[in-house]
């Protein structure tokens, strides 16, 4: 029975319903000799995936979809053209239009005007479809009224195996017999393999407890995909099997159109070409420091640019970034896009000229993909952005989607519940699973995390099994984090269109799915960062004092000597622990040096050993040597060492004599696709090359196995010169307006790697103190107060936006508070808030302050028993009502205790010879594992005390007996070697051997 085509099949597309991925399902069609397979989700988030698999095992790929319309039925839609595919996208998109799900009925009017190029399949599988009111016979003549044509509508059967539907199963056929409707088998499949009904039935479990949704799972093990004898067996009427195969050859002549290109068309004919090039050159003339290269330059982007047809496109990102500019929005450059000059003019940010940047590294002739140009945004003000770019093309552009898999906590939470787990087991169940661990990596987290060996999921296989087979599935689709796609036409003949919470239109294709259609995307993404520097600047415009970030002079000494000694907390890209050791050792000097610093500290130079011959070359410990001298402009900048992929395109150009479209081609091919016929084919080309420049064949083999070996590590320079210039920004201000810099940073959010109270301990150690939170002086954010920081109500438990704001505008009206009975009646405050407003100090100068501490009202209910003013009292006070310590740091309470055992400080350790034994304390900050060159998992633990930050490390040894402390403990005291390296022992760092017992008590 080759003809048969399974038609009623959902993916892990159709989210939480679907047990397999697009290619699985093939495969199995595949494996029953099937020719063709339909995959119809409730949406399209996985058609093109589904489309490549089906190529792939040479299958005809059926692209469909289901709506539900207005009585409650369900309607699959098959594509037979591409009328038929812009229809489907219309109607998809009225589904999903109060959402990111399909909320939306459609209703016949719906139809009539999008039924073109589409086969209509009546009666999918839904639970209770025939039971909806009107019956099925009016319910199908409404639908042949719209599917007029001969062999535009069919209708479905289906048996799932349980008694009542075989009567079912007659009372289709006769109702279709009625109206002379062609029949089709229609069994519902959602899975493959028998063993994944039970995923499949904890995927609607999820639905129904966790979204409350009222849905039911296919009974039994009706839901497989199967052969077609199975469905034989089950629906005996061949004309209905052999209609599969007719709807298959219906639609055998569409399939989507992947791999071309379509730039965006925007403006009026020729309008954005001629701006665009208008507006670059007389950008230029006005560029203080432009020289002839810059011309000639610009002039080989132009071309390039006009011969892709892409001037629409950059003359929109010109627009956005005359927006910012015109309404005062922080933006910036990232990624490749920063080597273009025209981008440079459009957007600002450093000249790629100046330095070093390549053109070809972000779009050149060999490159058939769209370019995609990221830039980052005042996260504050980014929807601002988005909102003027959906208003300039409405229809034609919209945010890309993201799909979304489960983390292992959420993997394993989930699980649980949908199999009945109390939701007050949930927390002791996933105690110790590392937050970020990808959920199919459970099983094996389990047999070697030396933090989970007494986890309780050693006794649950169940729910490991089924909590690691849910995570690699599709959970849910929400919005890309700063992703738009921008189309040509209307963008929903491409896509369906949803509407993210925000209430922007979002699509349903992923940023790899924008690639594929050749569709044209920007990553406008919200950076924190820019927020920060933002809010640092308004405090010093309200000190009088003007700054320009842009023009600060990038040669600052006071800027780079900090950043020498390690003080990088708060600074953009250079903060994490791995980063400030590195900034110890290499000692950066320059802007180039921070160029470097950004591009050594990732995984690929980590892996490919490029860190150390880099520092200690750039330090003179080692001879810089070159392969050969004809090396040396290029590798100059970096000391013999091939850092940057931009180095690769030169000496590929350089040396084989390729153009920089193929020597990029070159670099892709041995990024991430290095099988041994294509480097055997790229050696060849290369050698045959340089060979024809006259370089002797030695040579060339020689650096062919260099580049081949450190191709696959080198960093984009573009990026790293593109990050290096906020972080220059954020590193000035910290070095010269420090209380700008953490009002900055403590109001813009989360900003970086590091909680608030690690923040108020470098402002601290800054010379910013930070002052308590008060009724009478505090507002809602952190704000400057003499040269100090005074803290918002917010910190204090209890004490929510809306508190705040009656707090604060009771005091605007009336002054000052004098008594605690005025806040309390005045600004609602309830008498168990006001417990934690006088724990924290907040009430200090009002009467009857005093006695609501005498009373016991702390906020537990409990009677407090303090030695007021002391540093015990403080800690504890603090502990107990506010999510900081303002005061005190709470080390220096257990200092002389921890001193007589021989604990050191932060400040001490500068003090040490490298390789002594030391113990240290503080509050852990940071607990981390990534991935090492090594492959041995070694933990990065980050503490606090009063004098600053110590990072361990904790290799395998010593990670059996501590892991878990590590994990869970607010307080650590450590004992181990002391390492230090760089010019004068800058970077410092101990390797924790065993834990100290300390008893931490803030009670």
């Amino acid at each position: 029975m080759e003809s048969f085509v399974h038609l009623d099949v959902r993916s892990a597309y159709s989210f939480l319903w679907g047990a397999c991925l697009p290619d699985a399902l093939v495969r199995a069609a595949a494996g029953y000799g099937q020719q063709a397979l339909a995959l119809a989700d409730d949406g399209l988030f996985g058609a093109v995936r589904f489309q490549r698999a089906a190529q792939d095992r040479g299958l005809q790929a059926l692209i469909g979809g289901r709506i539900i319309l207005d009585d409650g039925r369900p309607l699959l839609l098959y594509v037979r053209n591409q009328a038929g595919y812009r229809n489907l996208c219309r109607l998809l998109s009225l589904a999903w239009s109060q959402g990111l799900e399909p909320k939306s009925p459609v209703g016949p009017d719906d139809l009539n005007g999008a039924s073109d190029g589409l086969i209509a399949l009546a009666g999918g599988y839904t639970p209770g479809w025939m039971d909806r009111d009107g019956g099925l016979v009016p319910h199908l003549e409404r639908l042949r009224t719209i599917f007029r044509r001969p062999d535009e509508l069919y209708v479905a059967l289906w048996h799932l195996g349980r008694p009542e539907d075989a009567a079912r199963l007659e009372t289709t056929r006769r109702a279709a017999g009625r109206l002379s409707l062609p029949l089709a088998a229609a069994q519902p499949a959602a899975f493959v393999e028998a063993d994944e009904e039970t995923l499949h039935h904890t995927l609607v479990d999820i639905q129904r407890r966790y979204h409350h949704r009222r849905v039911s799972p296919l009974p039994s093990n009706a839901g497989r995909l199967t052969s077609a004898e199975d469905v034989q067996a089950r629906i005996p009427f061949p004309d209905a099997l052999a209609n599969t195969g007719r709807i298959a050859w219906l639609c055998r002549n569409f399939s989507l159109e992947l791999g071309r290109v379509r730039p965006p068309r925007l403006y009026p004919s020729g309008q954005g070409l001629f701006r665009m090039e208008d507006f670059c050159r007389g950008e230029l003339e006005k560029k203080p420091k432009s020289t002839a290269e810059h011309h000639r330059r610009l002039e080989q982007e132009l071309e390039a640019i006009r011969g892709r047809g892409l001037a629409d496109y950059f003359w929109l990102i010109r627009d956005l970034a005359v927006f910012a500019r015109k309404n005062h929005i922080r933006h910036s450059v990232r990624g490749s896009a920063a080597g273009s000059l025209v981008v440079h003019l459009a957007l600002g940010g450093v000249d790629p000229l100046e330095q070093g940047l390549l053109f070809e590294r972000f779009l050149n002739d060999g490159r058939q993909d769209p370019p995609d140009v990221d830039v980052d945004f005042d996260s504050d003000r980014r929807d601002e952005v988005l909102h003027h770019l959906m208003d300039l093309f409405p229809g034609r552009t919209a945010m890309v989607a993201a799909v979304h898999t489960l983390k292992a906590r959420s993997s394993v939470r989930l699980a649980a519940r949908a199999l009945g787990y109390p939701a007050s087991s949930l927390t002791e169940i996933t105690r110790g699973l590392p937050s970020l661990m990808r959920g199919d990596k459970l099983a094996e987290a389990l047999a070697l995390l030396p933090e989970l060996a007494d986890s309780r999921l050693h006794r649950e296989p169940r729910l490991v099994h089924l909590a690691s087979r849910l995570a690699r599935l599709p959970f849910q689709a929400s919005v890309h984090l700063g992703g738009v796609v921008v189309a040509p036409e209307n963008l929903a003949d491409f896509t369906p269109v949803g509407l993210s919470p925000k209430g922007f239109p979002v699509a349903q294709i992923d940023k790899d799915d924008v690639e594929a259609l050749g569709l044209f995307k920007m990553d406008l993404l919200g950076l924190r960062m820019h927020t920060a520097l933002n809010r640092a600047l308004k405090v010093l415009e309200s000190q009088g004092l003007h700054l320009d970030p842009d023009r600060l002079p990038l040669d600052d000494p006071a800027t780079y000597a900090m950043l020498g000694r390690g003080e990088s907390i708060g600074v953009f890209q250079i903060e994490s622990p791995g980063q400030r050791q590195l900034l110890g050792r290499l000692q950066p000097k320059t802007f180039a040096d921070l160029v470097a610093q950004i591009s050594l500290f990732r995984p690929g130079p980590v892996e490919g050993n490029l860190v150390d011959p880099y520092i200690r070359r750039r330090n003179g410990e080692e001879t810089v040597r070159y392969d050969h001298p004809f090396l040396a402009p290029i590798l100059k900048e970096t000391y013999g060492v091939i850092l940057f992929q931009e180095q690769v395109l030169r000496i590929v150009h350089a040396l084989a004599g390729l153009s920089y479209a193929e020597a990029d081609q070159f670099r892709r091919t041995m990024t991430k696709d290095r099988k041994a016929g294509k480097m055997k084919e790229l050696k060849n080309r290369f050698i045959s090359g340089a060979l024809a420049m006259g370089h002797p064949r030695s040579l060339a083999e020689t650096v062919f196995d260099r580049i081949l070996a450190l191709a696959a590590y080198g960093f984009c320079k573009s990026h790293a010169a593109s990050f290096a210039h906020p972080t220059f920004q954020s590193a000035y201000l910290k070095a010269h307006h420090p209380q700008a810099f953490f009002l900055g940073l403590l109001n813009a959010g989360r900003v970086g790697s590091y909680p608030t109270w690690v923040l108020l301990g470098e402002a601290r150690r800054r010379g910013v103190p930070a002052y308590p939170p008060h009724v009478n002086q505090s507002g809602q954010g952190y704000q400057a107060e003499g040269k100090g920081i005074r803290l918002p109500l917010g910190v204090i438990n209890g004490i929510g936006p809306e508190t705040a704001r009656r707090i604060i505008d009771l005091r605007g009206r009336e002054g000052a508070f004098r008594t605690v009975g005025a806040l309390a009646s005045g600004a609602d405050v309830p008498r168990r808030v006001l417990g934690w407003l006088a724990l924290s100090g907040a009430l200090s100068g009002l009467k009857e302050e005093a006695d609501l501490i005498g009373s016991g009202q702390d906020g537990s209910g409990s009677p407090a028993a303090y030695e007021p003013g002391s540093a015990g009292d403080w800690v504890r006070r603090e502990a107990g009502s506010m999510s900081v310590f303002c005061r005190v740091h709470p080390l220096s309470v257990w200092r002389n205790r921890l001193a007589a055992q021989g604990f050191l400080t932060r400040r001490d350790l500068d003090r040490q010879p490298s390789g002594v034994r030391v113990r240290v304390a503080g509050r852990t900050v940071i607990v981390h594992a990534p991935p090492t060159r090594s492959g041995i998992r070694v933990m990065f633990v980050t503490i606090e005390d009063e004098t600053g930050l110590v990072d361990l490390a904790v290799f395998p040894g010593a990670l059996e007996t501590m892991a878990k402390d590590l994990m869970t403990l607010p307080y650590l005291a450590l004992e181990g070697i002391l390492q230090k390296a760089g010019p004068d022992g800058r970077s410092l760092s101990i390797t924790a051997q065993r834990r100290i017992p300390f008893s931490f008590d803030v009670t």
